[in-house]
Order: structure tokens, then C-alpha cells, then sequence
């Protein structure tokens, strides 16, 4: 009897700790989701008039979205895209993964009503292969469905996440800054193009759970001959409005000034407004607990020339993905065209590391 006492809890220790695991397993997919969020995300709908295709698309726009396209003569090339996404239960997410040609592979996942961010950053081969419209790299593939039209399927293979997500661009690509090449002065030179409005479809699973997604994506691609060490800190954002209107700023900094910035808007039937001057300014300040880093978690974006007031406000403060990088899903309310405005972003900042 004194030995059963003894090894008693040594029995029951295991048995109370796979009954808990068990519990929260069974529960943990039971976060609420909010179906307001689906008015940020889809507002107005789709925009109206037929999807665009390549056949009708500028050399630049075909050079940048056709995947049978190679750009292997310049040294710095990436592919780009983010998705706000519901589930069958009105859960949302956030995804963000770009594939860089020099072997990085970057994502940033976050669960928004679980309060969950999960970051991937690896290294490995990322290749184009251009007779099967396939980029391909680790955890993940990138693939032109059509030749013809701007339509791509995008695979996860993550441990925490395996889904495929098709994504069907609903307006023609962005040119940015007006003729898609961005002066990044001592830098070098971008090609730069942007898909801003694209539908998104998919499913997978989640944590082991079965998931059923939709959403609204934004897609870029880059390439040229830029020298990451001529400039300090970019700031990048894809903002996303429910009424269709798409904003896209972006700037780069030497020594904390700004060069070249970018702000340029699409409008819901796809007339785009190139240089508009903008005014940012900082909320709130993050320090991450893993790499010491400051960083911006909130920004009210002043647009003068469009009335537009725009507060952009992180899901999560954490949403880290390296000691250089933090991107994130974020919720807009504010003002456009003098109007009450809500929509989607994500926010991108890179820090000097060298």
C-alpha cells in the first residue's frame, strides 16, 4: 500500500497530462470569429466588369505577371503576395510570403482571433521554371495557372499550416510610380508591378483542422539591380479599402531620409493616381522581447489631395518575422473622399542589420 502511495502521482501525472492535452485540443478550435470582419475585407463586393487578361495587359504588366518570363540577367528578383482571409466559422488570418531568387524564403501567418502570429523564414533554392509557369521553394510553390490570364495557385506545406489558394486578379497590374521602374538613387533601379485586388479561394488545413478559405490577396513582383546596403529602413504599405479603392505607399531612407517615396492609388473602376504627396506619422511603438527591435504597431496615413484619413491598426503588435523584417495583417477605419471608410493592409518595415 505505502509503495502504491509512493508511485501514485508518478502514475497519475502522465494520465492528468494527456487528459489536459486532450481538452484543449478538443476546444482550441472553438474561437469565436467576428462576421463583421467580412465588411473590412469584401465591402462593396468584387469590382464590376470582366476579369483582365495578359492578351490585353502592357509589355511591362505581361513581363512582370507571366511566368513563362524570365528575368535570370538581373541579380535581384522576388515574388510577392498577402491574403486577408475568412474561414467557414468567420475566423480571419493574415498571410504574407515572398520567394527572392537569392535563396530566401519569407512568410509571416497570423491567426487573428486566436492571437497567434507564426513567422517562416528559411533558406534554399527558389526557381523559376519558366515552360511550366512555376516557381518553386521551400515550404511552398507559385504557379500560373494560365498563360493568358492573371490567375495563380500558391501552395503552403508548413507544419502548422497546408492549404492551396487560388488567387484571380480582378483588375489590370499597377504600374507603380507610373512607369513600374523605381529610382532607388545609390541603390539602383526596381521593376515594380502590382496585382492590388485579387479573389482568393482555397483550403487546407490549419493546426490540423479541415479549413474552407476566401479573402481578398494583393500580389507584387520585382526585379532589377537594387543594393540592399545603400539604404537604412523601407516602410511599405498595401492598403486595401471595402468600396475597391486600392493604396499603395512605399519609401525607402538614407540615413532618415526618405528617397523616392511612393503613393499611388487605384480607384474602384481602375483609373490610378501616380505621386501623390502623403503624410504618415507613428501611434504606438512595439520592443520585441526576441530581438530587442523597435518598431512602429500604428499609423494614421493623411492623404491630402484625396481627402483621405486613414488610422491602420495591427492585429497583433508581434507579428516579427526576422531581426530586418516585420509584416502584418492590419484593420483601417478613417475617412475617404470625405466619406466614412474601413478596409485591410498589411504594413511591411525593414531595419537595417549590417
Amino acid at each position: 500500500m505505502k509503495a502504491l502511495k509512493l508511485f501514485l502521482p508518478l502514475i497519475l501525472a502522465p494520465l492528468l497530462a494527456a487528459a489536459g492535452f486532450y481538452i484543449w485540443w478538443l476546444f482550441s478550435d472553438r474561437v469565436k470569429g467576428a462576421p463583421a470582419d467580412a465588411a473590412y475585407i469584401f465591402g462593396d463586393g468584387p469590382p464590376p466588369g470582366p476579369a483582365p487578361g495578359l492578351d490585353q495587359a502592357t509589355e511591362g504588366a505581361r513581363q512582370a505577371f507571366d511566368f513563362s518570363r524570365s528575368h535570370e540577367e538581373e541579380p535581384q528578383e522576388w515574388w510577392y503576395f498577402n491574403a486577408h482571409l475568412l474561414d467557414q466559422k468567420n475566423r480571419r488570418y493574415g498571410l504574407m510570403f515572398a520567394l527572392l531568387r537569392t535563396g530566401q524564403v519569407l512568410g509571416s501567418f497570423t491567426m487573428v482571433q486566436h492571437g497567434r502570429h507564426y513567422k517562416m523564414h528559411q533558406t534554399g533554392a527558389v526557381v523559376l521554371q519558366p515552360l511550366l509557369r512555376l516557381v518553386t521553394a521551400p515550404m511552398s510553390r507559385f504557379e500560373q495557372l494560365d498563360r493568358w490570364k492573371f490567375n495563380y495557385e500558391f501552395r503552403l506545406d508548413h507544419p502548422m499550416a497546408e492549404f492551396t489558394l487560388r488567387l484571380k486578379a480582378a483588375k489590370f497590374p499597377l504600374a507603380v510610380g507610373g512607369d513600374g521602374l523605381i529610382d532607388m538613387g545609390d541603390g539602383g533601379r526596381s521593376y515594380y508591378y502590382s496585382l492590388t485586388n485579387m479573389a482568393v479561394e482555397g483550403e487546407g488545413r490549419i493546426r490540423g483542422k479541415d479549413v474552407e478559405l476566401h479573402g481578398k490577396g494583393w500580389m507584387d513582383h520585382q526585379w532589377g539591380d537594387w543594393n540592399d546596403r545603400e539604404f537604412d529602413q523601407w516602410f511599405w504599405y498595401s492598403i486595401q479599402l471595402a468600396d475597391n479603392t486600392e493604396i499603395l505607399i512605399f519609401e525607402f531612407r538614407r540615413h532618415s531620409k526618405a528617397r523616392t517615396p511612393v503613393c499611388d492609388v487605384v480607384a474602384p473602376d481602375g483609373q490610378v493616381r501616380h505621386g501623390l504627396p502623403y503624410v504618415i506619422r507613428p501611434l504606438k511603438n512595439w520592443v520585441s522581447p526576441t530581438t530587442g527591435r523597435n518598431w512602429s504597431v500604428g499609423w494614421t496615413v493623411r492623404i491630402p489631395d484625396l481627402d483621405a484619413d486613414l488610422k491602420i491598426t495591427p492585429d497583433l503588435e508581434d507579428q516579427e518575422v526576422t531581426k530586418s523584417l516585420w509584416e502584418g495583417v492590419c484593420k483601417v477605419d478613417g475617412r475617404y473622399a470625405g466619406r466614412p471608410a474601413k478596409g485591410v493592409a498589411f504594413y511591411e518595415a525593414r531595419q537595417r542589420t549590417w
